[in-house]
């Protein structure tokens, strides 16, 4: 249920957007070409533009091709006695789902025509299927100037949003192993260790939005005219986003063997280095753009405020720690473009 509102606020461009488009295309339908009952229009625009779907075009294509081979199969059905009606539908409807299934297309094909099917005799023969067939148009019309006109996403708007929560859950599990190994506190840290490690599901998330911000610059208007560079930046993040939180995994575990085999106070350069992760992570967080950071941006600039060499020698069993800090922090840079990666 803690999820609930960030779903919801994730779906709810789109609920909006398959709304107003299902009461769109049943007026142009019913006050332009007459029809008096559009059902058609109305639920293929609600089908095309529905919530969760990696692509409204290619929803679009199926549910048009679904519609038409449902209708066409329901017409026909009207052929048959109308002494079994139950029968008479089932065997339309089998018929319908076979001939979509047979196409190899994705699912919305076979249910779609299944669903027509049952509409088409649910409603009677009192409209030709010609009528049916130019109100599925309509709704499919009505589908694509939303989503690819009006109502088209920003495919780099879900991938910064993921970004950003991958970098500031790293931020809060590093924070919290770096407290708990400078006070040697063996069950916190241990805590924190596994608040790190979870992060691999803001990784899986950021992984997710990335493919579909890739199926975006294929398949919507507005992907279409950014996509060199949206490819540019989902290729970047593909590549150091992995290495980016198996570093920070690699520096969290070296800091809890360091604080194992050494019982003295944590060497102030790994402190510092540590900190620096910390904040860059956080301030990087905290941006709503951070997929596509100006190079004049002073986040893109990492190296200016980057800890320097520790002056001093680090002991033995804190130097694998000092080497995943300075990995962890070659990946952040490499992660975000910045030009002293």
């Amino acid at each position: 249920m803690a999820a609930a509102p960030g779903r919801l606020r994730l779906a709810l461009r789109d609920a909006i957007a398959a709304s107003l488009g299902a009461m769109l295309a049943w007026e142009l339908s019913h006050y332009l070409l007459g029809h008096p009952k559009p059902v058609f229009a109305a639920v293929t625009a609600l089908v095309c533009l529905a919530p969760g779907l990696p692509s409204h075009l290619k929803q679009t294509w199926g549910l048009v091709l679904g519609c038409a081979i449902g209708i066409i199969v329901g017409e026909l059905a009207w052929l048959l006695p109308d002494t079994i009606p139950l029968l008479r539908l089932s065997l339309a409807s089998l018929v319908a789902l076979s001939l979509a299934a047979m196409l190899g297309q994705p699912p919305v094909v076979p249910i779609q025509a299944g669903v027509s099917v049952v509409l088409v005799l649910s409603m009677g023969p009192s409209a030709a299927g010609e009528t049916r067939l130019v109100d599925v148009l309509v709704g499919a019309g009505v589908g694509l100037m939303f989503s690819q006109v009006i109502f088209t996403a920003n495919p780099l708007r879900a991938v910064s949003r993921s970004a950003s929560a991958l970098l500031g859950q790293l931020a809060e599990g590093l924070e919290a192993t770096l407290r708990a190994t400078a006070t040697h506190d063996t069950p916190d840290a241990t805590v924190a260790l596994g608040q790190l490690t979870r992060s691999s599901d803001a990784l899986s998330a950021l992984r997710t939005a990335m493919v579909e911000a890739q199926s975006a610059s294929r398949w919507s208007l507005r992907g279409r005219l950014g996509g060199a560079g949206l490819q540019t930046i989902t290729g970047r993040y593909d590549r150091h986003a992995v290495r980016l939180y198996a570093s920070a995994l690699l520096l969290g575990e070296s800091l809890v063997r360091g604080m194992s085999h050494d019982s003295g106070l944590m060497p102030r350069a790994i402190v510092l280095h540590c900190e620096w992760l910390v904040d860059a992570c956080r301030q990087l967080s905290a941006n709503g753009n951070v997929v596509a950071l100006q190079p004049d941006d002073a986040l893109a600039q990492l190296a200016a405020s980057a800890p320097q060499a520790p002056a001093q020698p680090v002991p033995q069993a804190w130097l694998p720690a000092l080497d995943h800090a300075q990995q962890m922090e070659e990946a952040l840079k490499a992660l975000i473009g910045s030009r002293d990666a």
